[in-house]
C-alpha cells in the first residue's frame, strides 16, 4: 500500500502519483488497501508510539467507519522473551483493553494479524478533536469546564481499573472530544460533547492471570512506556511495581496542562526523569490568578513524586477536585479577554501579523485587547521556527494561558511527547527560507547571515525582497541604492581556496565570505603574520619575535 505525503490518502501499489494534488506517493504497509480481507483502508489519521493509524471502512458493515491502528513489528520483539511469547502478550493485553465496555471509553472491536504480516487493533472511531487539539488552539480551559471534561476521564478510567487495567498512557492526545448532535432552536450546554479515553494499546493487567505467574500485586515496569510528561515517577524506574496510583499521576498531570497551559514539568527526557525524581511541580498560582488554593492543593496532591502520598482511588480524588472547584463556579467572571503567551526572554509575539509586544525577563507578556474569535497567533525568536497556530480567544473573559514551543530545527517523522504523538499527530514542518540580502558596495547578493561581501570584501548589507526593491539597511546606514550586480562568469572545475579558513570558492569570488580576506586573483599572497614572540624549547626563556639564539642556552630558536 502506498499514501500521499501530502492529503495522507491511501492507494494501491500501482498508484505512484496522488490524482488529488499530484504528489509522488511513498510505500508505508506491505499488502494492499484492504487489510485481512475486511478493512479498506482510507486515509491515514496520524501516527503514534505503537505504530500507524488509518481511517477505514468495514466491509462487512459497510456504511461503519474505524480506526485501525498498525503495530510496529519491533514492539511485538523482546530479547527477553522467548519467540512468540511477545505477541501472546500482547494478544492478551489487546483482550483485557477490549473487555473494558464503558461509553466513556473507545472500543475495541477487533485484532489481529494479515496474510502480509501487519499486526493491527481495530478501534471504534471518533469523529472530534483530542484534549491535545484543544489545548493547543485555545491555551487554557476555565475550571468549570476542565472539571467537567475530566469527570468523563475520570468515569473511563475508573471502569478500566475495576477490570483490573492500567491505561499507563493517560495524555491530552489520547482524549477525545466528540460533540453531540442538538436539536434546532436548543441552546447550548456542556452536555453538547462527550468525552471518550482512548488508546490502551498499552495497557497492562493488575492481577495476575493464567499467563501471568505472579503472585504479586501489579506488574513490573520494563523500561519507559508511556508519555514522559505525564507519566509518574515510579513508571521511569525499573523493577518497581504499578498500580492505580500511576494513572492517578496522569490525570493530575492532565488537569494541571489544562489550568496552566503546559504540563506540571518540560524539558528533554534526561531533565524530566530528574525533575520528576527530585522536584516537585510548581504551584498552579504561580503560572494563573484565577485558581484557588483548594485546587491547587488538590491537584498537587495527584502528582505527589511517593505513590503512598497520592489518592488511592481516582473516584476519590475527583470528588476533592469538584468540592474545591464548586466554590469558583459561581464567581463572577471579568469581561475583557486575557491571553497569557508564555515563551523564552526575547521572543516576539505577533496577532494577526500586528506585534503585540516582546518577551521580558518574566518569561510572558499579557495582552487585553484581543477580541474574542480565531486568531493566528505567532511567537518569533531569533534561531528558532516560529511557533504559528489557529487560536480561539473564549467570549466569556476567563485566562487563557499558551506556552510557546519552539523548534531548532524542522523535524521529519520522529514526533515529541509534548506535541501528542497520537491519532491527531502530524509529522513535519515547513522551514522558513532565509532572506536576501545585497552588498551595499557592489550589489551582490548572499543569504541572510554573511559577514564579508564575496566579490569586493565590504562588510556592510542591505535587505532585499524579491528583486529589485530594497527593504531596509542592515547597517543603519543612508547610502543609496546599490547599482545591479553584474554576472561573473564562474568556470565549471575552477576554484579557489582562502589560505585563513580552507574554504572553496568559485574563481571569480576575490574575497572570501567567511573571514574576509582577498582570495583567487585578487589574493594578496596572504600569509601567517609574524610571531610578536618566540619561546626557547630548551628552557623555556621568551623573547622578541625576531630573536634566533636563546640568550641563556645559546640555543637556536625555531618558530
Amino acid at each position: 500500500m502506498r499514501e500521499c505525503p501530502r492529503c495522507e490518502s491511501c492507494y494501491e501499489d500501482e498508484v505512484v502519483t496522488c490524482p488529488q494534488d499530484d504528489a509522488n506517493t511513498k510505500h508505508t504497509l506491505p499488502g494492499p488497501m484492504l487489510l485481512s480481507s475486511r478493512y479498506l483502508l482510507e486515509k491515514r489519521l496520524g501516527r503514534g508510539a505503537m505504530g500507524q493509524v488509518y481511517l477505514a471502512r468495514d466491509q462487512n458493515l459497510v456504511t461503519r467507519r474505524v480506526a485501525v491502528k498498525t503495530v510496529r513489528p519491533d514492539i511485538l520483539s523482546d530479547e527477553m522473551l522467548q519467540e512468540g511469547e511477545a505477541i501472546a502478550r500482547f494478544e492478551r493485553e489487546v483482550r483485557a483493553a477490549a473487555s473494558v465496555r464503558h461509553p466513556n471509553v473507545v472500543d475495541v472491536t477487533d485484532f489481529g494479524k494479515s496474510p502480509d504480516g501487519v499486526f493491527f487493533l481495530v478501534m471504534e472511531y471518533v469523529a472530534g478533536e483530542s484534549l491535545y487539539q484543544l489545548l493547543r488552539r485555545e491555551g487554557t480551559l476555565d475550571l468549570q469546564r476542565t472539571v467537567t471534561i475530566l469527570g468523563q476521564v475520570v468515569a473511563g478510567v475508573e471502569a478500566a481499573h475495576d477490570a483490573g487495567i492500567l491505561h499507563r498512557d493517560l495524555k491530552p492526545a489520547n482524549i477525545f472530544i466528540m460533540q453531540r448532535l442538538r436539536k434546532a432552536g436548543s441552546s447550548s450546554s456542556s452536555n453538547d460533547w462527550f468525552v471518550k479515553v482512548g488508546d490502551f494499546g498499552l495497557a497492562k493487567i493488575i492481577h495476575a492471570d493464567q499467563s501471568e505467574t505472579t503472585s504479586r500485586s501489579g506488574p513490573e515496569s520494563r523500561g519507559i512506556i508511556g508519555t514522559p510528561e505525564y507519566m509518574a515517577p515510579e513508571q521511569m524506574q525499573t523493577g518497581v511495581q504499578l498500580d492505580s496510583r500511576a494513572d492517578i499521576y496522569a490525570l493530575g498531570a492532565i488537569a494541571y496542562h489544562m489550568l496552566g497551559g503546559r504540563p506540571p514539568f518540560i524539558g528533554d527526557l534526561a531533565q524530566l526523569v530528574a525533575q520528576k525524581l527530585m522536584q516537585s511541580p510548581p504551584s498552579l498560582l504561580t503560572l494563573r490568578s484565577d485558581i484557588s488554593a483548594e485546587v491547587d492543593k488538590v491537584i498537587l496532591k495527584a502528582l505527589a513524586r511517593a505513590p503512598s502520598d497520592r489518592p488511592q482511588d481516582a473516584s476519590d480524588w475527583f470528588d476533592q477536585l469538584e468540592a474545591a472547584a464548586g466554590k469558583r463556579f459561581e464567581a463572577e467572571r471579568p469581561s475583557d479577554s486575557r491571553l497569557v503567551v508564555m515563551a523564552p526572554q526575547g521572543s516576539e509575539v505577533y496577532v494577526d501579523d500586528e506585534r503585540h509586544g516582546n518577551i521580558g525577563r518574566s518569561g510572558r507578556v499579557i495582552l487585553n485587547s484581543i477580541p474574542p474569535g480565531q486568531h493566528v497567533l505567532r511567537v518569533a525568536r531569533a534561531g528558532e521556527t516560529d511557533d504559528e497556530r489557529v487560536i480561539e480567544i473564549r467570549p466569556d473573559g476567563i485566562e487563557q494561558i499558551i506556552q510557546a514551543q519552539f523548534k531548532s530545527a524542522p523535524s521529519s517523522d520522529q514526533l515529541t511527547p509534548s506535541r501528542g504523538g497520537s491519532l491527531d499527530s502530524h509529522a513535519g514542518v515547513i522551514a522558513s527560507t532565509p532572506r536576501v540580502v545585497a552588498c551595499a558596495n557592489c550589489g551582490s547578493r548572499f543569504a541572510e547571515g554573511i559577514k564579508f561581501c564575496g566579490r569586493c570584501g565590504n562588510a556592510t548589507f542591505i535587505f532585499v525582497s524579491g528583486e529589485p526593491e530594497i527593504v531596509r539597511g542592515v547597517s543603519g546606514s543612508s547610502s543609496a541604492p546599490p547599482a545591479a550586480p553584474t554576472a561573473a562568469p564562474v568556470g565549471q572545475a575552477a576554484v579557489v581556496t582562502c589560505p585563513r579558513c580552507r574554504q572553496e570558492y568559485p574563481s571569480a569570488v576575490g574575497f572570501c565570505g567567511k573571514c574576509g580576506i582577498p582570495i583567487g586573483a585578487r589574493s594578496l599572497e596572504w600569509s601567517q603574520p609574524r610571531q610578536v614572540e618566540v619561546v626557547c624549547k630548551s628552557c623555556g626563556s621568551s623573547y622578541s619575535g625576531s630573536t634566533k639564539f636563546c640568550g641563556r642556552c645559546g640555543q637556536p630558536i625555531r618558530p
